[in-house]
């Protein structure tokens, strides 16, 4: 695997991509009156940038160790539980779930910003995930659990809290003696500005995030 000529594809197709991705959420965005079609356009915008960097990795892999990136709604799974004498099953997904070679290596939650709240929502999704695994007898510190978003909107500190509950939550599931850790990666510079929208500024890529992002989800495959 040739990780220079990957990363320089990823960041030459997400300029291009990036560019006529935001001409057309810009153009849509400022014709909405709703903030709430705003917010859906702006959640396709992530999953497009998401999309296209998947696309560039499998450009350069043979097709047999290609990634699929399912949407959540088509690989759902499920945990029980037990509760007053009945038995209670809750279907579960997250905004990507990532394979290769029949195994899932990874799932990701598309986020334009990561607040606490936010940031507590995906990991509430990835703990259930977690335990749905562990149901299944699969060793859930044999896949990652990644947060792919656009601008940091909270404190580190916030954050690594956040972080902790999950890891102390989940460790108890898996034989990884790290046990469970997420990941997460910012695709564009600065820090998010509630006076600064989406549908009116174009930040810039930030191709450091990225360029670990990347790193990352080539060192998972085989």
């Amino acid at each position: 695997m040739n990780k220079s000529k990957i990363l320089n594809d990823v960041k030459e197709n997400l300029e291009n991509d990036y560019d006529s991705l935001w001409t057309i959420f810009s153009d849509k965005s400022k014709s909405r009156k709703s903030g709430g079609e705003t917010r859906r356009d702006a959640g396709e915008l992530v999953e497009a940038i998401l999309q296209s960097i998947f696309n560039s990795i499998n450009k350069n892999l043979p097709q047999e160790r290609k990634i699929v990136s399912l949407v959540g709604s088509s690989d759902r799974l499920s945990k029980t539980i037990e509760y007053k004498g009945k038995v209670y099953t809750e279907s579960i997904q997250v905004d990507r779930h990532i394979w290769q070679i029949n195994n899932r290596i990874a799932f990701v939650e598309n986020k334009t910003y990561l607040d606490s709240c936010y940031y507590d929502r995906a990991l509430a999704d990835f703990r259930k995930i977690a335990q749905a695994l562990k149901q299944s007898q699969i060793d859930p510190g044999d896949v990652s659990y990644i947060v792919f978003a656009g601008q940091k909107a909270a404190s580190e500190n916030t954050l690594l809290a956040y972080e902790a509950d999950f890891w102390h939550d989940t460790k108890h599931l898996t034989s990884n003696p790290n046990g469970l850790v997420p990941q997460v990666y910012y695709f564009l510079q600065r820090t998010r500005n509630s006076q600064k929208p989406w549908n009116e500024n174009k930040f810039p890529l930030n191709h450091v995030g990225i360029e670990e992002f990347v790193n990352y989800i080539l060192d998972l495959l085989s």
